[in-house]
């Protein structure tokens, strides 16, 4: 998830007329494009790190409280995503420590 956030600031600080994206039409507003990608990012982390301080303790907590609004048929390729923000959450230190003996898993990466 680093490695995302810093390619996307890359690419806005080269400041493109035009984005070939891998898939979708060809972008001819490609700030707006990347600071959409850079707020959908950093929403789905807050609202990831927002179910681990009320409680998740699983990877599927995570999951289906983050992308409740998703059909649950795509909650198999966002538990991925979910493991490099939680990842990513925790290189940066923001995971809140735990105090009970049973629960470690945010104490080290998850790691894929």
């Amino acid at each position: 998830m680093k490695d995302y956030f810093e390619t996307t600031y890359k690419f806005l600080d080269l400041s493109p007329h035009v984005l070939i994206p891998m898939h979708g039409r060809i972008n001819l507003w490609p700030k707006h494009m990347l600071c959409g990608y850079l707020r959908n990012r950093r929403a789905r982390e807050a609202s990831i790190l927002q179910s681990i301080e009320n409680g998740a303790q699983t990877l599927f907590e995570m999951v289906s409280k983050t992308y409740n609004d998703v059909d649950r048929k795509l909650w198999i390729p966002a538990s991925f995503n979910v493991r490099l923000h939680v990842d990513h959450l925790n290189s940066q230190h923001k995971l809140p420590k735990v105090s009970c003996k049973n629960i470690t898993i945010f104490e080290a990466p998850i790691g894929i």
